[in-house]
């Protein structure tokens, strides 16, 4: 994906230089989106988000019959709550890089 990120910066600059086949997620090609849109987060804790969010997008699309890019911020944010932490700034990160991977890339 040439050009602005959907939270800034270049994706093609980076050391991934292409995004996965489509109708596939790779998680740790979103890892660099989510720690440029947060500095000084953990390697780590960029990819827990995004797995999780990722999680939580394809379980919820399956019970609501729609599409993982269509689940509402509010239902991912209630999930990710419910696992013990209130979301943050990585999470919400997280939720935009992946939504937007979702919808270049069609996967599910």
């Amino acid at each position: 994906m040439a050009g602005p990120g959907p939270l800034g910066g270049d994706w093609v600059s980076g050391e991934r230089v292409f995004g996965p086949p489509a109708g596939t997620f790779d998680t740790d090609w979103l890892v660099p989106v989510v720690r440029e849109a947060v500095p000084g987060v953990e390697h780590a804790r960029a990819r827990e988000a995004v797995a999780a969010v990722w999680a939580v997008l394809r379980e919820e699309a399956a019970l609501r019959g729609c599409a993982p890019a269509d689940v509402l911020d509010d239902v991912v944010g209630a999930r990710l709550g419910s696992a013990g932490r209130a979301p943050d700034r990585v999470d919400e990160a997280a939720l935009t890089a992946v939504r937007a991977a979702v919808r270049a890339y069609g996967a599910s």
